[in-house]
């Protein structure tokens, strides 16, 4: 039994004739008329009485018309579900999105809170670490979505519009390179260093600025994160490097920052499966957080 066979009958029990059946469906009346007759061959009833070219409903058929328009709406709700699922548009829709730590305390919940105004069906499962857990979860669909420093995984992965962050300098308040607008190599020669990143390419382009001029860093010591580097550049440990972005959920240490020339770009991406495609409201996520980050990351630029 087909859908179109029990949509045809509905056609002609809802406006009385063949004709303004197949002017409701688009569809001419011998298509109606096949449908019909199809239908009555699955349920082994006759619908219909044949008068001429009318179609006059039987007796029986008012005994399964009620049944009839029951299953189309349950078709009809079905149809719908499937729908709103392909979409991830469906009551407690689950978004599983992993993000470095330096995302989940201010920043990823103000753009989340922001989302679900629009969006306020939408549940969200917040996993995070550093980016090779990161890309392990997307790797074992243990994630949805995967915010990435680039370059990242590809193969079988589809990436975002580029979030472009900036190299800042952040120092005690009490520094005394605070008296300064922009820090350049030249600023930091044999100043105490916090340094992170190291064997990945902006630490191996921050060693190559100093390197031009003439300077070898002072690197007192070495972070893991952007957090830990603030929170021990805010002790006086030492100037921490770090990129405009992430350096945003620490601005309630006792630190300064500054513009560092020559800029370091860091370079940023949601990550999400090639297949499955990604739900519908899972790419209004992704297009929504990549526009507001970007604007986050600019905030300390020049």
């Amino acid at each position: 039994m087909k859908f179109k066979d029990l949509e045809a009958y509905r056609a002609v029990m809802s406006t009385g004739s063949t004709q303004a059946a197949s002017e409701l469906l688009g569809i001419s009346q011998s298509a109606i008329s096949r449908r019909i007759t199809q239908l009555e061959e699955d349920l082994e009833i006759d619908l219909f009485v044949r008068e001429g070219a009318r179609l006059v409903p039987s007796r029986i058929n008012h005994l399964l018309e009620t049944y009839v328009s029951d299953v189309m709406e349950r078709i009809h709700i079905l149809n719908e579900a499937a729908q709103k699922i392909r979409s991830g548009r469906y009551s407690n829709a689950l978004l599983r999105v992993a993000v470095p730590p330096g995302l989940c305390r201010r920043i990823l919940p103000e753009i989340i809170a922001d989302f679900l105004k629009v969006h306020p069906d939408v549940r969200f499962e917040i996993l995070h670490g550093t980016y090779d857990v990161i890309q392990r979860f997307m790797e074992e669909k243990t994630a949805d979505i995967g915010f990435m420093r680039l370059p990242a995984i590809e193969q079988g992965f589809v990436r975002s519009e580029t979030v472009l962050g900036h190299s800042v300098c952040v120092m005690a308040k009490d520094h005394r390179l605070t008296k300064l607008k922009v820090i350049r190599p030249e600023d930091l020669r044999d100043e105490p260093l916090v340094l992170l990143g190291w064997r990945r390419a902006p630490r191996h382009d921050l060693e190559l600025a100093f390197s031009a001029h003439g300077i070898k860093p002072h690197v007192r010591l070495e972070a893991h994160s952007v957090s830990s580097a603030c929170g021990f550049s805010a002790q006086g440990i030492g100037v921490s490097i770090v990129n405009s972005l992430l350096v945003q959920d620490c601005l309630d240490l006792d630190i300064e920052v500054r513009s560092f020339l020559p800029d370091i770009p860091h370079h940023f991406a949601f990550i999400y499966p090639e297949r499955p495609s990604i739900s519908e409201i899972g790419a209004e996520f992704v297009e929504f957080t990549t526009a507001r980050l970007q604007k986050i990351a600019d905030r300390l630029s020049l």
